[in-house]
């Protein structure tokens, strides 16, 4: 868990979230694709991992609009790309060779064309994060089906996560591209759910069950989830596993064992690395993975702590209201923090993803949302209170 810190008193939480909603939006291209980091060269562009988590939280913080403008980017990328999607499917059922080129990719120039370049592009986590992001927007929106316009699109990753859920690809942060990840099969299993909801498919649902019971099954051995099918390791992204995806409780007793794990191993100056192994820019602590933390206190009861984590955050936003992808590294472990600015310079100074995490985590946390708990209750004008949980439940109706 984090620790307390005297900068926590120097900086204004409500202030800084303003401030990260801001940098949203700037960050935010006309045409609706957000990019991940304008002052690092290797983040202009747009993932749909990244930025499938920031519509999400413009959801969380009213900002609909902009959400909409980026899942109808998404849209028309993913239609520039239907024939690679719908010729993987094919040869992966016919049993020919698939080369990760062969993949649809996981980032996007701005334009919602294709790079072409030797970035490890097959990441199945972005696609699953997307419907899952989509499903949530529609929620937000009182949309109960998927719009017409969508539905291509929906079924057609549909059948991609289906397809490939349980294949070796590379993990949440680009790496390991011969496993299964844990973090993936959240991301994967999050995706079906909601494309089974939206297309009322039942053979979508059954696939997301297998990816779930694959995972429960998975943290037998040990007594908790691990980083992937090639590690024991812990890996901190494994917090997805029940916040915001739902592929176990957070009151599992081998997550419970997970959480434990991580807070353990992977905690540095009041925040969380992302797995013990980690030498990117020396591996510090991570602004997304410190809210995320910070997010699954919310759920299982704990304010105090995930105060914390929020306070740890803000500490952290620089003179200029940005907030950088990871902080620390140059003191753990100076020789790869070298390594890594003498190949791609400084990392990033503000991660668009970052804010949204944070947006995320104190919209919980100041009431902007109810999603933080299992349950909640609604108040409905007076008509009485209704019972729901708004990561996974339609919000309620009037009488």
């Amino acid at each position: 868990m984090p620790e307390a810190s005297d900068q926590l008193s120097k900086v204004n939480p409500k202030a800084t979230m303003q401030s990260s909603i801001a940098s949203i939006l700037r960050s935010q291209e006309a045409n609706g694709a957000f990019v991940a980091s304008r002052d690092f060269a290797e983040y202009r562009y747009c993932w749909l991992r990244d930025s499938s988590f920031i519509a999400y939280a413009l959801d969380r913080a009213g900002e609909q609009d902009a959400s909409a403008r980026y899942h109808g980017w998404v849209n028309h990328a993913l239609d520039g790309i239907g024939g690679l999607i719908d010729r993987a499917i094919e040869w992966h059922r016919e049993g020919k060779p698939l080369h990760p080129d062969h993949m649809p990719p996981a980032r996007f120039a701005l334009d919602g064309s294709s790079v072409d370049d030797d970035w490890p592009n097959f990441q199945i986590d972005g696609y699953g994060t997307w419907l899952w992001a989509l499903g949530q927007h529609l929620l937000s929106t009182g949309q109960e089906a998927v719009p017409e316009e969508f539905r291509a699109s929906v079924e057609r990753v549909g059948r991609y996560l289906d397809a490939f859920a349980l294949t070796p690809c590379f993990d949440v942060w680009e790496e390991s591209g011969s496993a299964l990840h844990t973090s993936t099969l959240a991301c994967v299993y999050g995706g079906l759910t909601a494309a089974a909801r939206l297309l009322d498919d039942k053979d979508l649902l059954a696939r997301a069950e297998s990816v779930q019971s694959r995972v429960r099954e998975s943290a037998i051995r040990l007594g908790r989830y691990v980083k992937s099918t090639e590690s024991d390791d812990v890996d901190a992204s494994v917090l997805w596993l029940s916040t915001p995806f739902d592929v176990v409780e957070a009151d599992d007793s081998h997550f419970a064992e997970t959480v434990r794990t991580i807070e353990e191993r992977l905690g540095f100056e009041g925040g969380l690395r992302r797995y013990p192994t980690d030498v990117y820019f020396g591996s510090g602590a991570w602004t997304v993975l410190t809210a995320s933390l910070g997010w699954h206190y919310l759920v299982v009861g704990d304010p105090g702590a995930a105060e914390l984590c929020r306070g740890w955050v803000a500490a952290h936003f620089d003179d200029q209201g940005r907030l950088g992808e990871q902080f620390g590294g140059e003191r753990r472990d100076p020789a790869h923090y070298r390594e890594w600015l003498e190949r791609w310079g400084h990392p990033a100074k503000d991660l668009t993803w970052s804010h949204a995490m944070y947006v995320v985590l104190c919209s919980g946390l100041d009431g902007l949302d109810t999603s933080a708990k299992r349950e909640v209750t609604w108040s409905d004008d007076g008509q009485g209170e209704r019972w729901a949980d708004s990561r996974r439940a339609t919000p309620p109706k009037a009488s």
